[in-house]
Formats: structure tokens, C-alpha cells, sequence
């Protein structure tokens, strides 16, 4: 049973794996906000020992699913933090980075953390907006 407070909304998203853990995938806010959990390059093939660049595109496309399945779609991704466990790896998750989110351009981080779950090499996070929420706020 969801228990989110007025207004939040729980997003379950097929496509993407299932939590590892006590979380939703992504919440949104009553204005439309989504805030996407980390995702780790689970499903595809994408093992532990597979390549940065397939590990990167796969935590990329995990997220897309969650942003989808939440009313959201590539362009409207505000912004991404990718965790890497090693920074020197930085050129080959930006080469895909640009291969996945094309004229794109959201903001991002990019952080080196010890390590992710399941000895992955990488994990991405995002914020967004679904476009049909937020049509009819005010921004100021």
C-alpha cells in the first residue's frame, strides 16, 4: 500500500527493473516533478563486467523508462547525476551520454563514488517533469 502523502504520486515503471530495495522507482510532485531514484544498469544483458559504455547506456535507459512510465519522455529530463566508480571513466560515460540523449542537453553531474551495488560500474539518477502535470501550473 502506497503511503504518500496528498498530492505525491508513487510511479511503477515495467520497463525499468524492480527496486532493490523499500522505494518507489520515481515520485511525483502535485506540480508535475519527477524524481527519479538511482538506477543501476540492470537488464539488457549488462552484466557486472560488462563494458562502462554498455553499463552507462543501460543505467541511461533504465532511467528513460522510469521518466516515461511516469507521463515524462527524453526532453523533458531537467537534469541527470551519473555515479561512477571511477572518474577516469568520465569520457566514455559522456560519449554516451550525448549518444543517448542526442540534441538533448539536460544538466548533469557526474560523482565517483567507492562503489554501487552488485559491483556495477556506474548508476544514474534524474529529475524531470511530466509535461500533461505541469501544463497548467504558473511558473513564475
Amino acid at each position: 500500500m502506497n503511503h504518500l502523502p496528498p498530492g505525491l504520486r508513487s510511479v511503477e515503471a515495467p520497463a525499468a527493473p524492480a527496486p532493490f530495495g523499500h522505494y518507489a522507482p520515481a515520485t511525483v510532485t502535485p506540480d508535475g516533478t519527477v524524481q527519479v531514484s538511482a538506477q543501476l544498469p540492470v537488464g539488457g544483458g549488462v552484466v557486472a563486467t560488462s563494458s562502462l559504455a554498455d553499463q552507462t547506456r543501460q543505467a541511461l535507459v533504465n532511467v528513460l523508462s522510469v521518466v516515461e512510465a511516469a507521463g515524462g519522455r527524453v526532453d523533458s529530463v531537467a537534469r541527470v547525476t551519473l555515479y561512477l566508480t571511477d572518474i577516469s571513466d568520465w569520457d566514455s560515460a559522456d560519449a554516451v551520454f550525448g549518444e543517448v540523449f542526442g540534441t538533448h542537453r539536460p544538466a548533469r553531474t557526474v560523482v565517483q563514488v567507492a562503489g554501487l551495488h552488485h559491483a556495477y560500474r556506474v548508476a544514474a539518477d534524474a529529475v524531470g517533469w511530466c509535461p500533461e502535470r505541469s501544463a497548467g501550473t504558473a511558473h513564475g
